[in-house]
């Protein structure tokens, strides 16, 4: 759901995974309705310590509407190694409550799609099914490092997540701030293939005015398992990439705007 994401994955992975969202600088606004528009480039898509894609553009959209929020969220494959990973869209919606002064509650449900793969309501695990539904329940603390605590379920695939995330910034000037974060958690399969994950970020940002903003960051992930794959090109087999490992580096860019 980044490492630095929109918030789409803010509710699916690290970052965005919630979830955190070092990167974004404060958008308020007195109206209760607001959109944002975001676009990263990324040179790996980690998706909770497995890897989705290699070089990856990652455009997405939201609505926000009083505590309801609703957004598109997609990763294109680009570069060599492209045609050896899926495209993905995501459709996601939340609503979000404060049971007290200091704990908030995000509830919602994310459609995963692949377009490669068949059409948007194919949704199921056997031969030709390009889509899965996930829903989730999040919890934030307003406390130091500004913990959340979410629990992720994907009916489809019958698998279970449970995701800590925390982070920190450190004001260099009134526009610019360096981030910090990290985010482990562990998935339960059905079948084979449960594995424990955690992800560290470092990145830069850069507040252009009020609604938008500027980040590069830095991401190491870690997992229990081989989950992350060795994306390196290779001419004469580009259909594969190399044998899986249990950890990996990358970097994302991108900028966010706000109305």
């Amino acid at each position: 759901m980044k490492t630095f994401v929109p918030k789409a994955r803010i509710a699916s992975t690290f970052l965005m995974a919630p979830a955190l969202l070092l990167s974004n600088a404060s958008i308020t606004s007195a109206s209760p309705t607001s959109f944002s528009v975001s676009a990263d480039y990324v040179t790996e898509y980690v998706f909770r310590g497995t890897t989705l894609a290699g070089e990856a553009f990652q455009p997405g959209s939201e609505l926000a509407f009083g505590d309801f929020t609703a957004g598109v969220w997609a990763s294109i494959a680009v570069g060599e190694e492209s045609v050896a990973f899926d495209d993905e869209i995501d459709i996601y919606a939340s609503y979000s409550f404060a049971p007290s002064e200091t704990i908030s509650l995000d509830v919602g449900a994310t459609l995963y799609h692949y377009p490669q793969s068949g059409g948007v309501l194919d949704i199921g695990t056997g031969a030709g099914d390009a889509s899965t539904l996930e829903f989730f329940g999040s919890f934030g603390f307003d406390a130091p490092l500004e913990p959340s605590f979410t629990v992720y379920y994907d009916v489809n695939l019958e698998a279970l997540t449970i995701e800590g995330v925390a982070g920190y910034s450190f004001p260099i000037s009134s526009k610019t701030s360096f981030d910090v974060g990290a985010a482990a958690g562990h998935v339960v399969a059905s079948g084979p293939g449960d594995y424990t994950y955690g992800t560290l970020s470092g990145g830069l940002s850069f507040a252009m005015n009020e609604t938008s903003s500027f980040y590069v960051s830095a991401n190491f992930g870690l997992s229990s398992d081989d989950t992350f794959a060795d994306i390196d090109f290779d001419p004469a087999n580009p259909f594969s990439v190399g044998p899986p490992q249990d950890n990996s580096f990358w970097i994302g860019i991108g900028f966010s705007s706000g109305f």
